[in-house]
């Protein structure tokens, strides 16, 4: 059955030659699983039509014949899942899942069959109010088998499940400037879904460029909750652009370099006035961060000028478009927490859904960042139920 820790690599191969001298002593080759850990959870959120998982059978001792294996969907084993970890869930409809190549095969002199794969399908249909399981049985006719069971389980899930906490920390290009999608931009929209804990300094960074083009909340002679953009020409800000706390807020800020128009949406409804600054210049984030005190300045995540700049929340969904986004698509479902990172005129997606280490994958170019530190990552449940 299923043990929620993975066992070393040296370990499991230890009870592997123990299996194999057990088998050469016993006369008992059994069939199982190369894994101890059988369950696999297939999240569906609102966005996911289909998933794979994969099954494997191997033998502790190496046939000189072929040795077939089949899978077969097991609703009998739904009764043993249920009564092993006190759950209630139910067998999965055979509407939603196929194993496409049921039948495998341990060749002569092997021990593996390969992954085989189980195809879920119709997801988008499913009622994920419930939660399913799915056994998945190896059977064979030439020996006996042990550890013979996957269990796939299928829940709903959230758009986003984590995030980062970037308070005292941030992130740079992890390969220097090497992000030329970012230089250039004429037209520019930056999202962020930001989750601000408090302002306890005079300014806050999100995304850019110190003295070139930087979105920021704060500055002297407006409040530390109110967005800014900064650039080499002047900033610009509105009264209404403030952030709440303990709140998430989903930020999405356009500016044409033609006209210097400016729009600033908050949870996609047009914050105060549209805007009109004096930058003029194709805005270039493809900068590699630079030396701090005398330049040249780099593009930065949560970053800015000195220490005392760090933002102090989660951030998530950070993108970078190289278009003005109309307010039908920032409206769009769920387009607050996720996008196709295929999408027209995105040339930025930052999920910050890693869940550990530093680094922050760029799911559009892959310009992906590297954060100070490790960041604290945030369980979360987003939208929200």
């Amino acid at each position: 059955m299923k043990i929620k820790a993975y066992l070393p690599a040296a370990v499991i191969a230890a009870l592997s030659l123990s299996a194999c001298q057990d088998s050469y002593e016993n006369i008992d080759n059994s069939i199982f699983a190369p894994t101890l850990d059988t369950e696999t959870t297939i999240n569906v959120k609102p966005t996911t039509s289909t998933a794979t998982g994969y099954v494997e059978a191997s033998m502790a001792m190496a046939m000189p014949t072929d040795v077939k294996v089949t899978f077969v969907a097991d609703e009998s084993k739904v009764d043993v899942y249920n009564g092993t970890y006190s759950t209630d869930y139910k067998m999965l409809p055979a509407e939603y899942y196929s194993i496409p190549q049921p039948e495998a095969v341990i060749p002569s002199g092997g021990n593996t069959t390969g992954k085989v794969a189980v195809e879920f399908k119709n997801l988008g249909t499913l009622d994920v109010t419930t939660t399913y399981v799915l056994p998945v049985t190896m059977t064979s006719e030439y020996a006996s088998l042990s550890n013979d069971t996957y269990y796939f389980v299928i829940k709903e899930s959230a758009l986003v499940t984590v995030t980062a906490d970037m308070t005292e920390n941030y992130a740079v290009f992890a390969r220097g400037n090497q992000a030329p999608e970012l230089g250039a931009m004429e037209q520019i929209t930056v999202e962020a879904l930001l989750y601000p804990l408090e302002f306890p300094n005079m300014l806050a960074t999100v995304m850019g460029i110190e003295g070139s083009f930087l979105v920021r909340i704060g500055d002297a002679g407006i409040p530390a909750n109110q967005l800014q953009l900064a650039t080499s020409n002047g900033n610009v800000t509105d009264p209404a652009w403030t952030f709440d706390t303990n709140k998430w807020t989903f930020l999405t800020l356009t500016y044409n370099t033609a006209d210097g128009e400016c729009r600033v949406y908050f949870n996609g409804v047009l914050k105060g006035s549209v805007q009109t600054g004096n930058y003029r210049s194709p805005v270039n984030w493809d900068t590699a961060s630079g030396d701090i005190t005398d330049g040249p300045r780099g593009f930065y995540v949560g970053y800015a000028y000195d220490n005392n700049r760090y933002f102090k929340g989660y951030m998530s969904e950070l993108r970078v478009w190289n278009r003005i986004l109309g307010e039908d698509e920032i409206k769009s479902p769920n387009h607050f927490y996720e996008v196709s990172p295929e999408s027209e005129g995105l040339v930025s997606y930052w999920k910050m859904d890693e869940g550990t280490g530093d680094a922050i994958h760029d799911y559009a170019n892959g310009y992906d960042l590297k954060c100070q530190k490790a960041p604290q990552w945030i369980p979360v449940y987003l939208p929200a139920k």
